[in-house]
């Protein structure tokens, strides 16, 4: 079968994550890189082997070497241009969070399906073997009581804003903080495992630029909660937990889990961890590239409504916090 050709959108650290990864998937072929400026995108170029640099979003719509896009851009951009893509016929993955909020989405997938082309949010938990390990397992937990499950970090980008100035990382005209950035990787990982919640209950740090830097989103289900712990301001250093009547299930991260223990009451803990690559964003690439070949327009597993679940639950954190972005008007 013939390659999907990709160009990419963003020049950072995570665009370079994404290629180290696509590298190691039968039919993944880089094409195409778009910067703002022709020197950087010719720097990003050379390093990753990129045969041609853009730097207007029209020019990559348009070039007709180009199969598919990813777009890593900042949040705020993300339905401009995938909107702007899927027009011109381009299948799009799209960093998560997908979108500013759940208007900005509805969007995108009525120009992707217009169009006839997929569009998937790149949220890889759901496909690397260690969240299969965890989504086995929590069936022999016996009736599920309470998760917890965290995604923290200091970010060294608030020492910039600590100092006076305003990094993207914090910036509300990006669609940034926390939630966005972190936030997203419990409340995907909950609907993921469990469905769509019957409440959701935020609270949050709000930091001077106007954006969260940490804060608990509770997500009520028959019979049990999920705590859904999230911060760029402060590490709290615990491993994340789905706990039942009968086990507990305990894994060191909830984006890209390396160790998963299974406790069963009274019992010593067992390791069920998985072979995993190092390159993590493998199996979102993976079944994005399988998906495109075969013709289908949606991911069975990350489902465009499963992306609206997770978007409408932020939506929610952030009225209730009292976060608001330019993209919101």
């Amino acid at each position: 079968m013939t390659n999907v050709r990709f160009g990419i959108v963003g020049t950072n650290w995570i665009s370079g994550a994404l290629l180290d990864a696509g590298r190691t998937v039968p039919g993944f072929e880089a094409t195409a890189v778009l910067s703002r400026e022709h020197g950087t995108g010719q720097v990003f170029a050379d390093a990753h082997g990129i045969p041609r640099v853009h730097t207007d979003l029209a020019m990559l719509a348009a070039d007709d070497r180009v199969d598919a896009v990813y777009v890593a851009s900042p949040n705020s951009l993300h339905a401009a241009q995938a909107v702007e893509l899927l027009r011109a016929g381009k299948h799009v993955l799209v960093e998560k969070p997908v979108a500013s909020h759940q208007r900005e989405l509805a969007d995108m997938v009525t120009a992707a399906r217009d169009s006839g082309v997929l569009l998937m949010e790149a949220y890889k938990a759901p496909f690397e073997p260690n969240v299969q390990a965890i989504r086995d397992e929590v069936s022999q937990v016996g009736p599920v009581r309470r998760a917890v499950l965290v995604k923290d970090q200091y970010s060294s980008r608030y020492d910039l804003l600590k100092a006076g100035q305003l990094p993207n990382a914090f910036n509300p005209a990006f669609s940034a903080g926390s939630l966005m950035d972190l936030g997203v990787y419990p409340v995907a990982l909950s609907v993921h495992l469990f469905g769509t919640p019957r409440s959701v209950v935020a609270t949050g740090t709000l930091l001077p630029s106007g954006v969260d830097g940490q804060g608990t989103i509770l997500l009520g289900y028959d019979g049990f909660e999920v705590v859904c712990l999230h911060s760029k301001i402060a590490p709290c250093g615990i491993d994340s937990q789905i706990a039942g009547e009968q086990a507990v299930v305990t894994f060191d991260d909830c984006s890209v889990p390396t160790r998963v223990t299974l406790a069963r009451r009274g019992g010593s803990a067992v390791d069920v961890t998985r072979e995993q690559s190092s390159h993590d964003m493998r199996y979102e690439v993976e079944e994005f590239v399988g998906l495109v070949r075969s013709g289908r327009r949606e991911s069975a597993v990350n489902t465009h409504e499963r992306s609206t679940t997770v978007m409408r639950i932020l939506d929610e954190a952030r009225g209730q916090v009292g976060v608001r972005f330019p993209a919101d008007s």
